[in-house]
């Protein structure tokens, strides 16, 4: 016979081992009914297809105005050093956006399948910039304030992400960065010479107003773009033959890069071009349903 110490050992080791299962039964289902959360609000936060979806982006997308809107009104720097508070109301906007805004950046982050990838996109830093503000402690200066608080301009960016157009656009500016890089680089070697030549023109004019290599670039920077300030203005006939010919060459300036992004945009839409709205990766295949970097849901091509 079994002695009663014996089956006292017996009866707290399989006490033990039923608390000890018990407890992995428990937290395998709470891991499961996490996973499954995750999914859910997968759908919800990266799919835009269902209607969850779109009530989503609709809130988010509300923030954002509301948050540019406050943000208008908000008073300066000067204005509030001089009156040390700024309006009651703008302060509890700022709060509520601020607060949907580390949701949505703390569920991207958790939803999506590659973290990393998302926090190093443009959306991810843009989002990460939206919350930024939140974790700096309170500042007395009202300038260095406003500095750190210039992330909540960048909010406007998240609106991208609800624009197919955008993206389109995007991509197309991407693709064709290196053709408009060169030509910008030959617009600017061109305004270098022409400031140049407007300062030699100009040199032997009693009155005039290009003292100086640097101010022959600015007027040839100011009249090529067509903005023509009309602070330093050529005197000599020369001079005002060489200006006309630099205005009409700005004309051509400009519609250059846009006939560029114009010919990639059409590209873009041949190809059927679509960007994650996790990790910004784009060119992707027309009947692809999921990034190829993060594996986030695509967003559905333009009918």
């Amino acid at each position: 016979m079994s002695s009663p110490a014996g089956v006292d050992a017996n009866t707290q080791l399989q006490r033990q081992m039923d608390l000890s299962l018990s407890l992995l039964h428990t937290l395998r289902s709470a891991l499961v009914a996490a996973m499954n959360l995750r999914l859910r609000l997968r759908r919800v936060v990266l799919d835009a297809d269902t209607r969850a979806g779109r009530i989503y982006n609709l809130v988010i997308f509300g923030t954002i105005l509301a948050s540019v809107a406050g943000l208008l009104v908000e008073p300066t720097p000067t204005w509030i050093a001089a009156s040390e508070q700024a309006p009651d109301w703008t302060n509890v906007l700022e709060r509520i956006c601020l607060g949907v805004f580390i949701a949505d950046f703390l569920l991207h982050l958790w939803v999506t399948p590659k973290p990393s990838n998302y926090l190093f996109s443009f959306y991810g830093l843009i989002d990460f910039s939206a919350v930024l503000f939140f974790f700096i402690p309170q500042i007395s200066s009202g300038l260095i304030l406003w500095i750190f608080k210039f992330g909540r301009v960048l909010r406007v960016f998240k609106l991208l992400r609800f624009l197919d157009e955008a993206q389109l656009l995007g991509n197309a500016l991407k693709a064709s960065a290196r053709r408009i890089g060169v030509f910008l680089f030959f617009v600017v070697m061109a305004q270098v010479v022409l400031g140049y030549l407007m300062v030699l023109v100009e040199s032997s004019h009693p009155q005039t107003q290009f003292q100086t290599v640097g101010q022959g670039v600015y007027w040839a920077i100011v009249t090529m773009t067509t903005v023509g300030y009309g602070d330093i203005v050529p005197q000599t006939v020369l001079g005002q033959l060489l200006a006309a010919g630099v205005m009409l060459l700005g004309f051509g300036i400009i519609a250059i890069p846009t006939g560029i992004i114009t010919v990639e945009t059409m590209e873009q839409v041949r190809r059927g071009g679509r960007s994650c709205t996790s990790c910004g990766a784009s060119a992707h295949h027309k009947k692809a349903l999921r990034c190829d970097q993060c594996g986030s849901i695509l967003p559905p091509l333009s009918a």
